[in-house]
């Protein structure tokens, strides 16, 4: 897995002066979106991994990683879970 380097330089901030600490922090909150595409494609990975495995079925995997089979297919494809449509909250 490809973890941006600005999330692995945090493992120094104990050891750096206040301004750099700084710029390590602000680095690493730049690089969220890509920690977080890569740690997605990491567990779709492992989900792949696991739907490989012989006898494996995408209800037997989503029991493992206890989600319903429907979404660790989607995990597997890389389908984000999104956001939920809330009803509209202006009522008269």
């Amino acid at each position: 897995m490809d973890i941006p380097p600005a999330i692995t330089a945090l493992a120094r901030l104990d050891d750096v002066d206040l301004d750099e600490r700084y710029r390590l922090l602000a680095a690493a909150i730049d690089a969220v979106p890509d920690l977080q595409r890569a740690l997605s494609a990491g567990r779709a990975e492992a989900v792949r991994e696991m739907k490989a495995e012989p006898g494996a079925t995408w209800e037997r995997v989503g029991e493992r990683i206890g989600l319903h089979y429907a979404r660790a297919s989607q995990i597997a494809r890389g389908v984000s879970g999104g956001t939920k449509r809330r009803p509209p909250t202006d009522q008269p």
